[in-house]
């Protein structure tokens, strides 16, 4: 396996984003959130995501210097302008706000608008958790799901996270899109010229495809059917909160990079020792592991897990590197060199 280090990755990524003119606190939350999705083995929301970053900074899609800022102001509740900031930025910001709040008021909530793409949403929600609090994320995107028994995109991949506040390695939680896949595994697929599994996507006609390419064109599928389609409408309609773009109103991350996504971004912090201590409440939560654990029979061929303990599995496997693969490799070397920043150099993974 080809691999670079995180590590180097972190610190090449930040050097190329400010080369590009980015401010170096936003390039710093940028560049880790794509090591945070890499480092969990999530590479659709890893550095796949940086060469159209980059394109947005350049086109003005992204604003190298935004003033991120509250707008309303209620307490518990918060309304932010994230000022077309580049998205983990904007994120980092209102996680913080909502972390900050709800050590006041027991919970706290802050919806950001005119936001961009901001990567894994378990990056957010970890950060939250890391402050003892259990963490929320949403968002929405542009329009790539399509209702069940229609055909067009009238909804995002609009992601939840939850995670609740156990150490880092051994917590449970919760990352996911609201259709089948995410956009980020047919782009892969489209890119290494692979067949996607019948039930990701419809083409432009509506037909069930295994094309990426044809389902990129098409429309995603909900997760569960009307389940998903239901849970990314709430999304939306939550975001509508702050006055944020609907899915069919925001910009396509990959369509003109000059334009400003709009899209809307939710965080919410909860106190988890309001009626016991945060040990008590970390006592049951592995209460339910361990019931989840217990609960196989003997015909699966894999044991039952809790939320995030695959992504957790996929860390240790990686020892704090990053596959690449060809095409990466080579959409990073041009990065690189456009930046006047050497990649860092590829290495063995560690046994």
């Amino acid at each position: 396996m080809t691999t670079i280090e995180l590590t180097a990755m972190e610190a090449w990524s930040v050097a190329v984003l400010t080369a590009t003119g980015l401010r170096q606190s936003d390039a710093d939350w940028v560049a880790k959130n794509l090591v945070f999705a890499e480092s969990r083995g999530v590479t659709t929301h890893g550095f796949l995501r940086l060469p159209v970053y980059i394109d947005r900074i350049r086109a003005g899609g992204i604003n190298r210097a935004p003033n991120v800022s509250i707008v309303d102001d209620l307490g518990a509740l918060v309304i932010v302008d994230a000022d077309h900031a580049p998205g983990a930025a904007s994120g980092v910001y209102a996680a913080d706000l909502a972390a900050e709040r709800a050590r006041e008021f027991g919970i706290g909530c802050a919806i950001a608008r005119n936001a961009n793409h901001y990567g894994a949403s378990g990056f957010f929600t970890s950060r939250i958790a890391d402050a003892g609090l259990l963490g929320i994320a949403i968002c929405n995107t542009e329009s790539v799901m399509c209702a069940p028994f229609g055909g067009k995109p009238v909804l995002g991949t609009n992601p939840l996270a939850v995670a609740v506040p156990l150490p880092s390695d051994e917590r449970p939680q919760l990352d996911m899109a609201t259709t089948t896949a995410s956009q980020g595994k047919l782009i892969m697929a489209d890119q290494a010229g692979e067949a996607i599994p019948v039930g990701w996507a419809v083409d432009a006609a509506g037909r069930p495809t295994r094309s990426a390419a044809a389902g990129l064109a098409g429309a995603l599928l909900p997760s569960g059917g009307p389940k998903g389609f239901g849970i990314a409408f709430a999304i939306d309609a939550i975001l509508a909160v702050s006055g944020a773009c609907m899915s069919p109103q925001v910009s396509a991350l990959r369509g003109n990079p000059a334009h400003p996504q709009r899209l809307g971004q939710a965080f919410i912090a909860i106190r988890v020792d309001v009626v016991d201590t945060l040990d008590a409440y970390r006592e049951r939560i592995h209460y339910l592991v361990d019931t989840i654990h217990s609960s196989g029979v003997e015909h699966q061929s894999a044991p039952p897990l809790a939320p995030g303990e695959p992504e957790l599995a996929r860390s240790l496997q990686l020892h704090g590197h990053m596959a690449v693969g060809d095409k990466l490799a080579t959409q990073l070397a041009q990065l690189a060199d456009a930046a006047g920043v050497p990649l860092p150099q590829f290495a063995d993974l560690p046994a």
